[in-house]
């Protein structure tokens, strides 16, 4: 069933618009909604600690997928079907570290508003459909790469939450 899966959006790969759409999504414009991620409380609250709250997740998020990705050591889908990827990346393929990260990110994002969050949410479906379209995750990889960012950024935001805001830092800024 998880090759099948894959196989459908690999095939997407194709078609030259969508090939350059997903493209476009895993190697620029997940950077940019990154960044745009991690000024929006600063615009949206004028809150410069929940910012760096968001930096921090980013960042956590990552490292999570890092240590999973190498207690499993998937090898990513090119590899084991021998074929050419749209993109060539290296390491293991379980889970998606993009999606790991985005989807953290959107759950902050959405704690501060419902609209951005909307609009992240979209975009971290578009991010898991472009890495299988790309051919270097598997559907598991980015299904568990969303729930580890969902509860990440849910624990981030109830962790939040919990110590108000952090507000022990906000004396020294």
């Amino acid at each position: 069933m998880n090759i099948n899966i894959f196989n459908f959006f690999f095939s997407l790969s194709l078609i030259p618009s969508i090939a350059s759409f997903a493209l476009l999504i895993s190697n620029v414009l997940i950077y940019i909604f990154i960044v745009t991620a991690i000024i929006i409380p600063i615009f949206v609250r004028r809150d410069f600690i929940y910012s760096m709250l968001v930096l921090g997740t980013g960042a956590g998020a990552w490292i999570v997928a890092y240590i999973i990705k190498h207690i499993f050591m998937e090898p990513r889908p090119f590899v084991t079907l021998h074929i050419v990827p749209l993109f060539m990346e290296t390491g293991f393929s379980f889970p998606s570290s993009h999606v790991t990260v985005i989807s953290a990110l959107t759950v902050l994002i959405w704690n501060i508003n419902r609209k951005l969050g909307i609009l992240f949410l979209i975009f971290t479906l578009f991010t898991a459909f472009s890495r299988m379209i790309i051919g270097v995750h598997y559907p598991v990889d980015v299904f568990a790469g969303a729930c580890f960012g969902v509860v990440i950024g849910l624990c981030i935001v109830w962790l939040n939450k919990v110590t108000k805001q952090f507000a022990f830092l906000r004396k020294y800024i």
